[in-house]
């Protein structure tokens, strides 16, 4: 077996292993389930029902030995290690040890301990057994076992102190990808420094700064670009850059303001020492992990028969051997099931209901439809070859992390479901020319440019409107949203926010900022629970005003959308139709006949007849 990469080590933190007790039945070769699993086993082997079709416990497993069983196993490697250190270095962790590390994470995030249990036993899916005595154990252990190696020196102290409460610089900066436009850009900069807001606007090619005139969030030192950190800490508010290079490209940057480092009293500064000290210990554990079971794995004999054809025949039914200790597949495939099971069962749910529908409708999906969607998604996020065509083999790599054996896992889950469903809709749906217009004016169309400042507070944001109407400068609005609006983006950046484009989403902001002028305020606008103001500034030009050269890539993008709000509607009615009886977790839908017959069967009694042979009585729990 090949050594955990961090990422497996960080996510066996998250998943569960073994309980101490099984490990010390595979210790014994135990090969027999306890009574009571067994028993649990024969009551709920159908875990399912579909319109009648039922859904068994060994087709579940089989879906998540399929999917997750590498990953399981691997935990359970993992955990039969760990308890054998714990053995070796005479460490034993307690019932009391696991409740009261339960209680402090709780009492970290101001929860009750009973309210941290269910709401995190709710949120991840899992019973409190598997929080405590497998998540928050495996934990414990690992936080024994590593602890003595996990050194946090006065450098890395203050390296983050500063970082945190440190002095800070914002700047804006335009970012290019040639030398030879970023030196001629700098220099019309350097003698006229006030043009760099628009000229960020119109040059620079990073996508997430450009909209807002290249301004950034205020940089800190000990951020992990040192070379930007130096350029920027260099400069005096109005100044510019020279040109220098990140990663390819080319950047200048104007000094907007500097900020002073926070003052923090001696008690504030070492509670935050405490708490700091505390976070650079928790993200060493994952390296420090990682090297031990490393050394673990090295020294331990460690044999992988789940994906050996000829070793599983040669032991039938072990996953694997660690030190000569068997662990059997059925015990890897309870471990499956109890950790993916509710979530494995509600994706066979769903495709059971779509497989009933398009078989219904005599619809089929063939190779081919599945080669176009994967081709069309592809395309879509840009994963083109040189020649323009589509590159399918570095889209399938993205999706699937570069482990194409689960390229099977990415058709049966999303591409098949999308291809059944856009069949059955695709006669529904059309784009009208309404919503040609419409996506032009939203993609293509003038935009308003303005600062924003927003409130949680309809009697503050009067207040701070008329503090803006008495001086409607960008100087003074852009003051108040950095020490009053609660959106970070605009706090941050003294209301700079992307242009607002028309059809957005947000009809009553957009409507308003509009009907703006520059250097004219808006009123107060509600916007779900948020009160928004404006400064306009103006608008953008249109690069775009064609309308034919654009109107089949409109079309094509407007049709995807407009297929994905119909299929996301068709299935929802499929699912609301369907009698589905969920046995894992005791939940009963009766579905659209069943309805219609408990309500024939209650017309029928009202009437003072007997109900019809055959009705179906809604299953109740």
């Amino acid at each position: 077996m090949a050594p955990l990469s961090k990422k497996t080590i960080a996510f066996s933190l998250a998943v569960a292993g073994l309980f101490c007790s099984s490990l010390v039945a595979q210790q014994n070769q135990n090969t027999q389930q306890p009574q009571q699993q067994q028993q649990q086993q024969q009551k709920i082997e159908r875990l399912a029902t579909v319109n009648g079709q039922a859904i068994t416990r060994h087709q579940i497993t089989h879906e998540c030995m399929r999917r997750y069983g590498d990953t399981v196993l691997k935990n359970m490697v993992n955990k039969l290690l760990i308890h054998d250190q714990l053995r070796k270095n005479n460490i034993v962790i307690t019932e009391k040890d696991i409740n009261d590390d339960v209680a402090a994470k709780a009492k970290k995030v101001g929860l009750s301990t009973e309210r941290y249990v269910q709401t995190i036993c709710s949120g991840r899916k899992i019973s409190v057994d598997t929080l405590k005595n497998k998540i928050h154990w495996e934990q414990l252990a690992l936080k024994r076992l590593a602890d003595k190696n996990i050194q946090v020196t006065p450098a890395e102290l203050a390296e983050r102190m500063e970082f945190e409460f440190g002095a800070k610089v914002q700047v804006r900066q335009i970012v290019v990808d040639s030398m030879q436009t970023a030196q001629k850009l700098q220099a019309q900069l350097v003698a006229n420094p006030e043009n760099f807001e628009r000229a960020a606007k119109q040059f620079s090619i990073d996508q997430n700064s450009k909209s807002i005139g290249g301004l950034l969030h205020p940089i800190r030192k000990n951020s992990g670009l040192p070379e930007f950190e130096s350029v920027a800490f260099s400069l005096q508010p109005g100044q510019v850059s020279d040109v220098f290079p990140i990663a390819n490209q080319f950047v200048i940057l104007r000094c907007e303001r500097h900020y002073p480092a926070e003052k923090l009293s001696a008690e504030q500064t070492a509670a935050m020492h405490d708490r700091i000290f505390e976070e650079i210990k928790r993200e060493k554990l994952a390296t420090v992990a990682n090297e031990m079971f490393n050394r673990l794995q090295e020294e331990a004999k460690i044999v992988n028969v789940m994906n050996d054809p000829q070793l599983s025949k040669q032991m039938p039914g072990v996953a694997a051997t660690v030190n000569g200790i068997k662990i059997l597949k059925t015990v890897v495939g309870e471990e499956c099931i109890d950790r993916f099971g509710p979530e494995m069962l509600e994706t066979e749910i769903n495709r059971t209901i779509l497989l009933q529908a398009i078989k219904k409708a005599g619809i089929q999906v063939d190779p081919e439809d599945i080669d176009a969607e994967i081709a069309r998604a592809a395309e879509s996020v840009g994963k083109l070859n040189k020649d323009g065509t589509v590159n399918v083999n570095e889209w399938l790599a993205f999706v699937t992390n570069n482990d194409l054996s689960k390229v099977d896992f990415y058709i049966e889950d999303e591409v098949w479901p999308t291809v059944a469903l856009k069949k059955f809709v695709a006669s529904k749906v059309e784009v009208t020319q309404e919503d040609l217009n419409k996506g032009f004016e939203a993609n293509y169309g003038p935009r308003v440019e303005v600062l924003a400042m927003v409130l949680d507070d309809h009697r503050r944001a009067r207040k701070y409107w008329g503090m803006a109407s008495a001086n409607p400068t960008p100087d003074f609005f852009g003051k108040l949203a950095n020490q009053y609006s609660i959106e970070p983006a605009s706090k941050a950046n003294f209301g700079a926010v992307p242009p607002i484009r028309k059809h957005g989403g947000r009809p009553e902001l957009e409507k308003e900022a509009f009907q703006l002028q520059a250097g004219e305020l808006s009123k107060v606008i509600q916007v779900g629970e948020h009160w928004i103001i404006l400064l306009c500034q103006g608008r953008t030009e249109p690069v775009v005003t064609d309308f034919d050269v654009v109107k089949e890539e409109l079309r094509k993008n407007i049709l995807e959308k407009k297929m994905r709000l119909a299929m996301a509607e068709t299935f929802q009615q499929l699912r609301e139709q369907a009698q589905i009886d969920n046995y894992m977790v005791g939940t009963s839908q009766p579905g659209a006949e069943a309805v219609r017959a408990a309500r024939a069967q209650q017309q029928q009694q009202q009437q003072g007849r007997q109900p019809a042979a055959g009705g179906r009585i809604p299953f109740r729990r």
